[in-house]
């Protein structure tokens, strides 16, 4: 049995809260580095948020038999991650979000097995012609580059379906969308 970690980052923007950003990790790597390594990540993004998007990575979460997903277990780890935005001004519609799109090199089910990452609060600071500024795309992708490199055991989770088992694979690249993107629904 494989196991995984789910850890999850809350989000409030200006216009309130109820965003959350959902990520996996192999549950081999220790949860203090994980959490740290995503709060590192987020608080490189800072730089690009509206100074009134806040965003905490959650103290406690899920274990997941990746091949199932069954709950097997949960992790607890209290250091504080937390950031906000750091330009002041607007912030985008929160329908409006920078995507993160992460590849894992691995086809499972006839497919590669890719995944995304939804980043509200950007600010309209960093907005040119509707868009993300080439200097916001250039700053976030620094940002998930070195995310890439460092966090060893972050990676995407290939649900589990009726034909087959779930598989959990990791993250080799990642790479910032310039256009904007909505999550349009979250799967359960």
């Amino acid at each position: 049995m494989a196991t995984m970690r789910e850890i999850l980052v809350d989000w409030t923007t200006p216009a309130g809260g109820g965003f959350r950003t959902v990520t996996y990790w192999d549950n081999s790597g220790s949860v203090a580095t994980q959490r740290g390594q995503l709060g590192t990540l987020l608080g490189a993004v800072d730089a690009f948020l509206d100074s009134n998007s806040v965003w905490t990575v959650e103290t406690s979460g899920r274990e997941i038999d990746d091949a199932t997903g069954q709950l097997v277990g949960v992790w607890a780890e209290a250091t504080s991650q937390t950031g906000a935005g750091a330009t002041a001004g607007q912030c985008v519609p929160d329908a409006s979000m920078v995507l993160l799109r992460w590849v894992t090199g691995t086809i499972y089910g006839s497919r590669f097995v890719k995944g995304r990452s939804f980043i509200p609060g950007l600010s309209t600071a960093n907005v040119l012609d509707g868009n993300l500024a080439t200097a916001t795309v250039s700053g976030i992708q620094s940002a998930v580059t070195t995310f890439v490199g460092s966090a060893t055991t972050f990676g995407i989770w290939s649900r589990p379906t009726p034909s087959r088992a779930g598989l959990f694979c990791d993250v080799t690249s990642g790479s910032v969308w310039s256009e904007f993107a909505v999550l349009r629904r979250r799967r359960g």
